[in-house]
Formats: structure tokens, sequence, C-alpha cells
């Protein structure tokens, strides 16, 4: 229904009873719905509709405007809606009303901003220290995770996270927090993302190596093992501080995480298996011993079939089609159930069709935004942070 909505061009004109105070509610409640959608965000930059919202955010409570919010709230998920959010002094006063409030819905629409890479990144340096001073085990956890999440979105280099740290005594908060059992599991991967945030800054991911953070990271990585989110997430922070001398001793000789990195290679999860794979890789160059375990891993990863027929003596030596000599046999090699014709001609559209199945890149073109990029490409590199579905969750869905 909301497509239809779109496609017929309703949406300017529901934009346009914002002001209509007989349907102005009835409007909220349809574009909260087409809000939600990801293929549809960028078409309210088209309006003026959250110029018109974000001047709303600041002349009312939050108890008079919670549907307008939860809409600001999934429409900062794009990136250029974001920007015009962003434009004059706008984040300055969301932020102020944000903090003077302590409304974590304000603070949920500043932390769905702070993910988008780009000019609105650099706007947030202004407010690191506010953010990092909300962070403690005082304050409600709702308040404190969009807080946390801001503060880990902001990926900015240079940033000398090691004295944010510091001068905010952070680092027992991150600590305590990753101990099993000790928060909520939304407020536990935050703190995760956050180690992997600051540890991109050397002098940063030294201190927390000296504070073992390291084993309470692999302590919990035990205890979340079934859970991809947190294995995946845990796995980037090994990525980043295997690039630092100082991290890497202790991960590679004081740790048994390349042990498990190695385990991990083998997960179904594609995702993990990347940052595995790249992580190692690191440690493979800079530890010689650890190279041959990780390259002995990976060819029993690579030939895993192959091996486990040998190990349990499946070879039936008897079985004509292993030893004989079959060079000539072509049809047992190109006529699998009428995949490929037995002469070997195979259509061009065989391999088209085949590609998709391992990238998973069926109908991707059906939700690409307005700047040409998958809505959900937080990382814009095969390097960068995996997304999480915490991170992208918008609001609890209201059913207005």
């Amino acid at each position: 229904i909301e497509s239809k909505m779109v496609e017929v061009g309703l949406l300017p004109k529901l934009a346009a009873l914002m002001g209509d105070e007989n349907n102005h509610q009835i409007a909220m409640q349809i574009l909260y719905h087409i809000s939600i959608d990801d293929c549809f965000k960028a078409m309210f930059g088209y309006t003026d509709f959250i110029q018109q919202l974000m001047q709303m955010l600041f002349e009312h409570s939050e108890d008079e405007i919670e549907i307008e919010i939860c809409i600001c709230i999934n429409l900062a998920a794009n990136k250029r809606n974001a920007q015009i959010m962003c434009e004059g002094n706008r984040l300055k006063m969301l932020m102020k009303r944000a903090l003077k409030t302590k409304a974590f819905l304000l603070m949920k629409i500043i932390r769905n901003i702070s993910q988008h890479e780009g000019p609105t990144k650099a706007l947030f340096m202004d407010y690191i220290g506010d953010l990092a001073a909300e962070i403690s085990t005082e304050k409600e956890d709702m308040w404190v995770l969009e807080c946390l999440g801001t503060l880990a979105n902001l990926t900015i280099p240079d940033l000398e996270w090691e004295l944010v740290l510091k001068e905010y005594n952070l680092v027992p908060y991150l600590k305590d927090k990753l101990k099993p059992g000790s928060a909520e599991d939304d407020l536990m991967l935050e703190v995760v993302i956050m180690i992997g945030t600051v540890s991109m800054d050397k002098a940063c991911a030294t201190m927390l190596a000296k504070s073992g953070i390291i084993p309470a990271l692999i302590e919990l990585l035990n205890a979340k093992q079934e859970d991809d989110e947190f294995v995946c997430q845990i796995v980037y922070v090994f990525y980043q501080m295997v690039f630092h001398q100082a991290t890497r001793d202790v991960i590679v000789k004081e740790t048994q995480a390349p042990a498990y990195l190695i385990d991990l290679m083998h997960d179904k999860n594609a995702e993990i298996r990347k940052v595995c794979d790249n992580t190692l890789d690191i440690i493979g160059e800079y530890d010689e011993e650890w190279g041959g375990k990780i390259q002995r891993g990976k060819f029993r990863l690579h030939n895993n079939q192959w091996l486990e027929m040998v190990e349990n003596r499946q070879v039936d030596e008897s079985d004509p089609y292993l030893y004989d000599n079959d060079n000539d046999r072509i049809d047992l090699f190109y006529s699998a159930d009428g995949m490929t014709p037995a002469d070997g001609s195979i259509s061009p559209d065989f391999f088209s069709d085949l590609l998709p199945q391992n990238g998973d890149l069926h109908h991707r073109s059906l939700c690409i935004s307005s700047e040409g990029n998958d809505v959900f490409d937080q990382t814009g590199s095969i390097f960068g942070r995996p997304a999480t579905a915490y991170g992208f969750r918008p609001d609890e869905q209201l059913f207005y």
C-alpha cells in the first residue's frame, strides 16, 4: 500500500497536511509507515517535510510529538536526510535539547545521523566530551545506550580517543560492561563496538590492552559464541588491534585469540569469515609460527571435503571412477543433471545466473539510495566496521 501511495505521488500531498490541524494526525501516521521502508526514505528529502519536522522538535515537548520523533528517527538513517537535519545550527539545537531533557528518542535521532560518512560526522567533534560525560552506570540504560552508540559511530581519523577515555574515566566502565550478564545485550554490544572504534587510535588500543580488556573480550566471545552480532564485532576489535604492535603482541603471544579466529574461518556467517580472514592475514604476516598454523587452517578450509574423505577412509579403492583413466569421459564432469551440456558448450547466461547465488545480490537494485549506494552499506569498503542489526534497527514500531 505504501508503495502505491508513493508511486501515485501522495507523499508530497501528505507532507503538505502537516499544518492542517484536522488531518495532521492521520497524515503523520501514514508518513510514519512510509518512513519505515528504506526504499522511500530518500524521497522525503525532495520536500520541505524534514525542515518542518525539525522545527516541531524544537517547539514542542516530546510527549506532544512522539510520532514525529519516530519519523525523524527513521528518516535519519538516510544520508541525505541526515545532512538536511544538520543544516544551519539544527544539530547544535537538537543536541542541546537532547542533553537537557535526557530524551533517549531524541538521542536516537542523533545516533542515526552520526552513522553516515562524510561532512556530517565531522560536526560531532564539538560534542564528543558532552556525550562521553553522559556514559556512567548511574544513568538510565536507554539513554546511555544511545549516547554510547553515537560515540561508537564517530570513526573520525586522528581523533585522540586516549585522551577522551582518560578524561572521562571510561575504561573501567567499558571493561565492567564486558562481563557476561552485566548489562542488556544491546548495551554490551555497543560497548564492544565502541572498543572497536577507539582501537583505531594506537595509544588508546595500547591503553586498553594494558587494562586487561582483551581477555575480557575473549571471555565474552566464549559466552556469546552463538550470537553472530557479538562474534562479528568482537572479531572486528581484534582486527583493529592487530594493526598496532603493542596490542598485536598481546593478542598473539598472551591469548588464544588466533586459535579462535582459525576456528571461526569455518563459520556459516559470511561476514564473520571475512573479518576473520582479514585479521588472520595480518597476524600471519607478523608472526611466523601463527602464519604456518593459519596457512594450514586455510588449506583445511578450502579442501575440507576432500580431507574429510581421506581422513575418514571413505575412499573405496575399487571405485573405478577414482583410479581408472577417465580423462576421455567428459560427461562425468560436464553433465551434472542438465546444468551444463555434455559437449562442453556453456551459455553465457549460465554464469550470470550463478553469480548472485554466491554474493546474495538478487534484487539489490530494488533498494538503492539516491546517492546510488545500498542503504545498508555502512562501511563503504570490505575493511570497514561490519554492519550490525542493532545499529540499523529503527525505533520500536508503535503500530499507529
